[in-house]
């Protein structure tokens, strides 16, 4: 069936599972969820670094709140997507283990590594393994509403993970504008929402150009992150391939590869995020891009990304970002929520084995 994005019947047929219903509660759940998580107090914790062990869509918020840290703290802090932790955690270090569903192989091996060092550990999650294994340690944690498909929650570990590091002062809340930001979002959703005709929606406009591309995101600075979660939500709502890559590291390799077969080229499309928060020479970087690779024959769209500050610039992103993936997905003909190969591949790995026998040495 084709839809036709100016077709609100057409718009609900290609979403049985109802995924623009969860984009547009995105603020409110959100901002309920950090309510909750405000109201709640925890013994104070010491220590001069972070580390936080998460995969897929509960390290995403992660990697935003990564950006926020290294703009307005003196910590260092590194996100591990893997099995094991850098051999620098100690009993000095913030560990915050994230998992949605509690039962992610790598964030459990993650977890025991960072029992095993001593790390101080804040646990965030729905529930499974990682609920089990925080309340018979009587260890700091958080529950999150379930039955969201993980991607979704973004927002979620997103401002929890920073509002846990006002509470420990280790940020300043009026820097980190979240009360702003989740307005930001709600305007953002009101300028893509399916009520929107395709000329006056920019998801609408992007997600038409991509149908018969691979879609590339390139971004710099605190917008990183947020080409990461593109790529990623193309691959889980579209079902595509997608990439991203970082301004100004890109320009030292990538930029070389102008130089490809027409063919090549015209599989891709490449998106730039441009901010008026980047660095000077980051945003004539952006410009530079589209138009070396355009003339290339590459094609280039610049994705202006507002917000007064880098926190609503990052809620801004996504917020666009997965608008356009789940346009794209009812234009390829595709529902958003399942995500049946990522299944696939855990039973193959019998990821509920594994974690037993880790848990069990």
């Amino acid at each position: 069936m084709k839809v036709d994005l100016n077709n609100i019947e057409s718009i609900k047929q290609a979403d049985p599972s109802g995924y623009l219903p969860i984009l547009k509660n995105t603020p409110a759940d959100i901002k309920k969820v950090w309510e909750e998580f405000k109201a709640q107090n925890f013994a104070a914790k010491k220590f001069d670094k972070i580390v936080v062990c998460a995969m897929g869509g509960s390290a995403i918020g992660a990697d935003m709140a990564k950006s926020v840290v290294e703009k307005y703290s003196h910590l260092p802090m590194q996100i591990v997507r893997d099995y094991q932790l850098p051999n620098w955690v100690d009993d000095k270090t913030l560990a915050i283990i994230i998992s949605y569903s509690g039962n992610t192989e790598e964030t459990i091996s993650g977890f025991v590594d960072a029992q095993n060092r001593g790390a101080q550990i804040f646990c965030i999650t729905s529930g499974g393994k990682l609920l089990e294994l925080a309340q018979e340690n009587s260890l700091d944690h958080f529950v999150l509403p379930p039955n969201m498909p993980p991607r979704t929650a973004w927002g979620h570990s997103f401002f929890v993970v920073l509002e846990l590091l006002i509470k420990y002062e280790v940020l300043n809340p009026v820097l980190v504008s979240l009360d702003s930001s989740i307005q930001v979002m709600q305007e953002t959703i009101e300028e893509c929402w399916e009520d929107v005709s395709a000329d006056k929606n920019e998801a609408k406009q992007i997600a038409a150009m991509l149908t018969e591309s691979i879609p590339v995101v390139f971004a710099a600075e605190h917008l990183a992150a947020v080409a990461r979660r593109w790529k990623g939500e193309f691959n889980e709502n579209t079902k595509i391939h997608s990439f991203f890559d970082e301004v100004p590291e890109l320009n030292h390799n990538a930029q070389q590869g102008l130089e490809a077969a027409d063919d090549l080229k015209k599989a891709v499309r490449i998106l730039i995020l441009q901010s008026h928060l980047y660095h000077p020479r980051n945003q004539l970087r952006a410009q530079i891009i589209q138009e070396s690779f355009s003339a290339q024959g590459l094609s280039t769209d610049l994705v202006k990304i507002g917000g007064k500050n880098i926190t609503e610039s990052i809620c801004r992103g996504v917020i666009i970002g997965d608008y356009i993936s789940v346009y794209l997905a009812f234009l390829l003909g595709h529902d958003p929520v399942p995500f049946q190969a990522i299944e696939d591949l855990k039973a193959k790995l019998d990821s509920k084995k594994y974690v037993a026998e880790l848990l069990s040495k």
